[in-house]
């Protein structure tokens, strides 16, 4: 871990709340994919759209950019859990798999539903919303995963979004404390900073532990430089909703 929090939370209470910091130690193969992404996983937590988020200053424009891009990610990041579940044929994991296909759905619908009531995003808007170049390089590559790749090996494709958000949601939920009471964006962090979403990826790094186990160390390489790639996206994710850019460059209407 990184002595210094991007949210000022102290390294003690840091160790206390985080649910990854108590995790970690009983799940090695784990602990390599965090490490190895620990520097663009630390400093995406400080990007200045995560830091407004949580202090409640973050513009609404920038947040219906997010919601939108978030929604069509979602309807992606289903279909690649329904590919995971068509190549598996472990019953633990499928399983696993039904139910996050079932969570997720549901995200998909009933959460940005209440998000699109609360924050007037139109029927509108989201019948034409259109990936960013950056969501879209997202999700390609979790699709080409899925078709083309092993099972563990989307399972790991799977687990920077999944991962990230209960990381982020804990600990933006623990640095500002009782000042959620009059944040905006407070459903958003109450939803992602709670153990019920940490374990929406506890059951994906469980699976990934147990079948990284027989891997050759080869595999187990190039599963980590995935992982760092994934979480990668996740912070342009990021990024490319504060600057609401849905083209590669700016200019590129």
């Amino acid at each position: 871990m990184t002595a210094t929090d991007p949210l000022g939370i102290a390294p003690a209470e840091r160790n206390a709340i985080m649910p990854l910091t108590r995790f970690l130690p009983d799940h090695p193969f784990a602990e390599r994919l965090y490490r190895a992404a620990e520097p663009v996983w630390e400093e995406g937590l400080g990007q200045p759209f995560l830091r407004e988020l949580a202090d409640g200053t973050l513009s609404r424009e920038r947040f219906v950019f997010y919601m939108l891009q978030d929604y069509l990610y979602l309807n992606d990041y289903v279909n690649v859990h329904a590919i995971a579940f068509a190549k598996c044929d472990d019953p633990k994991i499928r399983q696993d798999l039904a139910q996050a296909i079932a969570g997720a759905s549901n995200e998909t619908d009933q959460v940005h539903d209440f998000f699109r009531d609360r924050f007037g995003i139109t029927d509108e808007q989201m019948a034409s919303a259109r990936q960013s170049a950056f969501a879209r390089s997202y999700t390609s590559n979790m699709i080409a995963i899925a078709y083309t790749k092993p099972l563990i090996d989307i399972l790991v494709a799977l687990l920077p979004c999944a991962w990230v958000y209960a990381d982020y949601g804990t600990r933006i939920a623990a640095s500002i404390g009782e000042s959620i009471e009059t944040n905006p964006y407070r459903a958003w962090i109450d939803m992602y900073g709670t153990d019920d979403f940490w374990e929406s990826a506890v059951w994906l790094i469980d699976d990934i532990e147990r079948l990284a186990a027989g891997e050759p160390e080869e595999h187990l390489q190039q599963l980590t430089e995935q992982f760092v790639v994934g979480v990668e996206h996740e912070y342009m994710f990021w990024a490319s909703a504060y600057e609401m850019q849905r083209r590669w460059r700016p200019e590129w209407h």
